[in-house]
């Protein structure tokens, strides 16, 4: 209930941008004022019929008549907006709906009567004995309150419908990106995990628990910091180098395990020292794509160097290609380099030698003010 008072207070709020707002459609109303007015006083008070009727009234008399009755209407209409417009929006937002309509009619129909008063008293003082002014001002005094309170509640409705409208566009564009989030969320994820290194992972793990239990636990446990690492960074931008040096040596170590000497990976150690950092899982997609696009075996094993260079993070290993592999998507090198310029509007440098494949990373200081040129 208190949502729904909140909706229609916001509502209420938000009555002045409707197309009731401007005063060129509000005219009509007081057309519809006029004319009630007539039509009721001639119906209850058979003297002022007999008036229009007589013989010697004047047409400046009728012109005198009729001006006052439309300038009464125009004047009690406009005070009738306004006071139903200002007590919507000033009424408290707790209240019930029918219980706001019910008090809203009351000080309109209060304030309306007020207001003829006023007049009368006003036209008393000036001098004016006419007996109709009095009764005609409280009579369109009546009328203006319920054509306004027709008209200030169509343009709540209005509002309330506008401000439903528009709620339920917010939630469903809110819940189209809480999708598009975890989509996002699932593409990082299956980008950062490879399928084929989780197979063989749990393969090599199956094998050692039968062959030796104190391996396979120490290998569990460097698995389980990979993984650990990865879901707890699917939010986060960027991390600090060195935990991602430390995830880099767990995920080494699964792949010495699985290659043993067919992979030579050289981290320099003032690594886990150097300040700064970078995108998650940043280094080990580099090694990974130097692994599964490469040839190597035990008698050539394939060296992967990781170093800092200035400005970079480095990360160099020999150029074998594949003889039968497919050309590379380069997905893996587009994402990282989209990631880096929406973060610090930097750009990985990737060179490709004759026999040296080398990418090096910007080394992120501050995410707010980076904007050196990386690619000098």
């Amino acid at each position: 209930m208190v949502e729904m008072a909140k909706d229609v207070y916001f509502a209420t709020k938000k009555m002045s941008k409707t197309r009731y707002d401007h005063i060129r459609n509000r005219l009509p109303l007081v057309g519809v004022v006029f004319i009630l007015t007539y039509l009721l006083f001639l119906l209850i008070d058979k003297s002022y019929a007999a008036w229009l009727l007589q013989s010697d009234t004047t047409l400046a008399d009728y012109v005198m008549d009729a001006t006052c009755t439309l300038l009464a209407s125009f004047i009690l209409v406009e005070l009738s907006v306004f006071y139903s417009s200002w007590s919507f929006r000033h009424l408290p937002f707790t209240l019930a709906s029918y219980k706001k309509l019910i008090a809203n009619s009351f000080l309109l129909l209060l304030f309306n009567n007020l207001t003829a008063w006023l007049f009368t008293s006003l036209g008393v003082w000036l001098g004016d004995e006419n007996s109709f002014f009095p009764q005609g001002l409280y009579i369109t005094s009546v009328i203006a309150t319920f054509v306004s309170f027709l008209y200030t509640n169509a343009r709540y409705l209005e509002s309330f419908i506008l401000v439903e409208k528009q709620k339920k566009e917010l939630e469903i564009n809110l819940l189209r990106e809480k999708e598009h989030a975890a989509q996002m969320q699932f593409e990082v994820l299956k980008a950062q995990i490879n399928p084929h290194f989780m197979f063989n992972n749990f393969s090599v793990l199956s094998e050692l628990i039968m062959e030796d239990p104190l391996l396979a636990d120490k290998f569990l446990e460097n698995l389980s910091n990979v993984y650990r690492y990865v879901i707890q960074n699917l939010k986060h931008d960027i991390v600090d180098l060195r935990d991602e040096i430390k995830l880099l040596y767990s995920y080494i170590y699964l792949i010495k395990i699985r290659y043993e000497d067919a992979i030579h990976i050289d981290i320099d150690e003032t690594l886990e020292q150097t300040a700064g950092q970078i995108p998650p899982m940043s280094l080990q997609l580099l090694v990974e794509n130097a692994i599964k696009h490469n040839q190597f075996s035990a008698d050539h094993p394939l060296s992967i160097h990781i170093f800092h260079e200035e400005r970079y993070i480095v990360v160099e290993n020999e150029l074998r290609p594949l003889a039968s592999e497919l050309a590379s998507t380069g997905i893996g090198h587009h994402n990282l380099t989209e990631r880096y310029f929406l973060l610090c509007r930097a750009t990985p440098v990737i060179e490709k030698r004759e026999d040296t494949y080398i990418v090096k990373l910007p080394i992120i200081h501050d995410i707010h003010h980076e904007h050196i040129d990386y690619r000098r």
